[in-house]
């Protein structure tokens, strides 16, 4: 009989190194098994920064199945399981680490909706210029964007393809979202595909509730083209106040806020079209330092489209 320590590093080394990580969850009742897939491992990928093709997934699933079944039994297929968890995932390259950093720097100073809560670790070593990840519970939600290559770093693999990786994760986190986002699908591995084909598509529809599609200027600067491309004396007042409250507050929800305090008639249909002019003349109401050594840069939707 294993101790529940010895059942533990037992679990835990089963699969170790082969795409497959094996938690053993107890109850006051009993237990349950907890099993994470890493599809690109499973199928002997050895670049740790690249996502699986969509042609290899089958191939990820059956390894895993014949793993499981192994192991734990026919029950222990892949359709067996409850599924509850999938992560969406696409890779940026931005170029350089520096454009990395900034863009996260720049996500933290974005939060445009409420109903995301900013997730951040108290601990001496969280780095808000790594990564940045927000948590919508309502709907079972998660997103991320991380810097790849230190993330590679932390775990002592080989970084040097990630330079400029700004690796973007949408988790869906429970059963029942997850059959919302895959109505279609009535087995684990049609919504596992389904998931993988609709990534990219998935993520840009987060996104634009987390940030505008416009490029990021040094404050002076965006000032200056609102200025030459706005002919409307009122609009280009409120554009100029909401580049002020949200270099001030570094929160575009919480300059939102500040604006309306400022303009008690402004109505939320003309503040949704002053919005959509900063989209329009490619200004984004979060600006740059002035400090930063990085003095432009494009929309993140650049990469993501």
């Amino acid at each position: 009989m294993f101790s529940n320590e010895d059942e533990d590093e037992y679990y835990a080394g089963i699969f170790q190194g082969k795409g497959i990580r094996v938690f053993l969850k107890r109850t006051k009742i009993s237990g349950y098994y907890d099993f994470i897939l890493s599809l690109n491992d499973l199928i002997g990928g050895e670049d740790k920064f690249q996502l699986i093709r969509p042609e290899n997934l089958q191939l990820a699933l059956d390894t895993a199945e014949e793993m499981l079944v192994g192991e734990f039994g026919e029950e222990f297929s892949i359709n067996n399981l409850e599924l509850y968890r999938v992560d969406h995932c696409i890779n940026l390259n931005v170029d350089t680490s520096e454009n990395v950093r900034e863009y996260i720097y720049l996500l933290y100073r974005s939060e445009m909706k409420k109903g995301y809560k900013i997730l951040s670790d108290d601990s001496p070593d969280f780095d808000v210029n790594k990564s940045y990840t927000v948590r919508n519970i309502d709907e079972g939600l998660e997103v991320s964007f991380y810097d790849k290559k230190k993330e590679l770093e932390q775990h002592n693999c080989v970084a040097e393809n990630a330079e400029g990786i700004l690796r973007v994760e949408l988790r869906i986190l429970r059963r029942k979202p997850l059959e919302r986002q895959t109505p279609a699908c009535s087995t684990n591995r049609e919504r596992i595909a389904s998931c993988m084909q609709a990534s990219r598509s998935k993520i840009v529809g987060i996104a634009h509730t987390l940030l505008l599609d416009a490029d990021y200027y040094p404050y002076k600067k965006a000032c200056d083209i609102v200025k030459k491309q706005v002919a409307n004396k009122k609009l280009r007042k409120r554009m100029m106040d909401m580049l002020k409250l949200t270099k001030k507050e570094f929160s575009v929800r919480k300059a939102k806020e500040k604006l309306f305090e400022l303009h008690p008639k402004l109505k939320h249909e003309y503040y949704n079209m002053m919005i959509e002019k900063f989209e329009s003349i490619g200004v984004n109401v979060v600006t740059l330092d002035k400090d930063s050594e990085v003095k432009f840069l494009p929309s993140l939707f650049r990469y993501l489209k």
